[in-house]
């Protein structure tokens, strides 16, 4: 009994290929002689036993791929609404700048043109820029050029379609300033091409936090252009000057678009800088 019984586990287990081959053979046999509806009922459960998981599967198929392209497209949308909304707050961005602007405009009774920076100087310190406007736009040499924080410099030369900027860091270019609450005037320079710093009477009375603008003396920037605040004051060699340490309200690294300021020099700086 043992021997019989061990016989047929080996045979399972062993000659698993013999046994579906004997299985299928007395399957095919027992068809035969059975009816017919036993056979297409046999046939049916077979066929539909093993096309279930086949369409299990490729059902599975389809609706990950269904999946995979609704992903992409989601993404795709998501990429597209980012962007629109990215453009649409440039755009009111550029609303806000260009509502100041008005009221520059209106200050000082001089039309505008609105450039964008293409091009800075090459060298070691930002000392001038490029802008897209030229004489075709009405842009020529030492108009002022300023933006929405403050005063960035002037136009040093203007070609057709591009002008370069020089900006109030650059060692040559020298500046009248008034401070605002005391309305006293110095001059401002720069003299490493980096940090700002300004000269005074010493019983001005300025004090850190002061803010400087514009005097309107020397013929090209008009009078109350914002230039910066003042971050120290300390003694100079002349005991009757004082030196101030300038903070200029635009940073001249972040700069996009200046606006020009369409005023010629007055009739005497002509004169001076025709000589």
């Amino acid at each position: 009994m043992f021997r019989a019984f061990r016989f047929i586990v080996d045979l399972f287990s062993q000659r698993h290929g013999i046994v579906a081959f004997v299985f299928f053979l007395v399957l095919g046999l027992l068809m035969r002689q059975a009816p017919l509806p036993i056979r297409e009922s046999i046939v049916t459960t077979a066929v539909s036993t093993l096309y279930f998981p086949a369409q299990r599967i490729v059902s599975a198929v389809g609706h990950y791929k269904s999946i995979a392209l609704e992903n992409e497209q989601l993404k795709e949308e998501n990429a597209r609404l980012r962007q629109e909304t990215y453009h649409a707050r440039e755009g009111l961005q550029e609303l806000a700048r260009l509502h100041t602007l008005v009221r520059f405009d209106d200050k000082w009774d001089y039309p505008i043109v609105t450039s964008r920076v293409v091009g800075h100087n090459p060298g070691r310190f930002l000392t001038t820029m490029v802008i897209n406007r030229g004489t075709e736009h009405g842009v020529h040499e030492n108009m002022p050029v300023f933006s929405m924080n403050g005063l960035v410099g002037k136009v040093s030369k203007a070609t057709l379609n591009h002008s370069r900027v020089q900006l109030l860091v650059d060692p040559n270019l020298k500046l009248s300033v008034m401070d605002r609450k005391t309305r006293v005037v110095g001059f401002l320079e720069s003299m490493d091409g980096v940090r700002l710093t300004a000269m005074v009477p010493t019983h001005a009375g300025i004090r850190p936090g002061d803010t400087l603008i514009t005097s309107g003396l020397g013929g090209i920037f008009p009078k109350g252009i914002p230039v910066g605040t003042v971050k120290d004051v300390r003694k100079s060699d002349l005991d009757v000057m004082r030196q101030m340490d300038v903070e200029p309200f635009q940073d001249f690294t972040t700069l996009e678009e200046v606006f020009v300021m369409e005023k010629e020099p007055d009739w005497i700086v002509k004169e001076l800088l025709d000589e």
